[in-house]
């Protein structure tokens, strides 16, 4: 994990701590994306009964791929199928994150704030966050197909695993995997 992540201090290390969910992505057996879930906030937040979607971190050659919206997904519903109100944290230097969570009918942004000099911007899981997640479909499967200007780069496999079940997986061309790890 340590790979992924630039910084590992204190603060990293609380939120691994205090997390319900972490999702990681493979590509043939390395790790080249990975987010959680955890509900060690310490943002203004004024949403109550919060967990973070944090975290989120993906190679430079598998970004543009879908790999960070569809890990976003999973954290998402995992959010709010235990009932809590996901919200994300992205700081103002991301352009690209910012813009998609601006973009997106799930989230809407709820304040920004400065933490360590820095602006960063709190979003919050919109109603029609939890109406996507009520109108999913309930297999155990899930399939995604990313396509990809980079030949050398194969998609993904992304599988989730319930706390009291085994892994559950599915299969891409390529038969990489994703696995999301609820955590008591």
């Amino acid at each position: 994990m340590a790979q992924l992540y630039p910084v590992i201090d204190q603060r990293w290390h609380q939120k691994f701590d205090r997390l319900s969910l972490l999702v990681t992505v493979r590509d043939r057996g390395t790790l080249v994306a990975a987010g959680l879930v955890h509900d060690s906030i310490v943002a203004p937040t004024d949403s109550m009964n919060a967990v973070e979607l944090g975290c989120m971190a993906v190679r430079p050659e598998y970004r543009r791929l879908g790999i960070r919206q569809h890990v976003t997904s999973l954290r998402l519903e995992h959010a709010v199928r235990s009932g809590k109100t996901p919200i994300i944290v992205i700081d103002a230097q991301n352009p690209a994150s910012w813009a998609f969570y601006e973009r997106s009918e799930l989230w809407e942004r709820e304040r920004s704030f400065e933490q360590e000099g820095r602006l960063k911007f709190i979003y919050r899981a919109t109603q029609a966050a939890w109406e996507w997640v009520e109108n999913l479909p309930q297999a155990s499967e899930d399939c995604l197909d990313i396509s990809t200007a980079l030949p050398s780069i194969p998609a993904p496999c992304f599988a989730t695993a319930p706390a009291t079940q085994p892994m559950l997986g599915m299969q891409l061309p390529f038969g990489e995997q994703v696995s999301a790890l609820p955590m008591l």
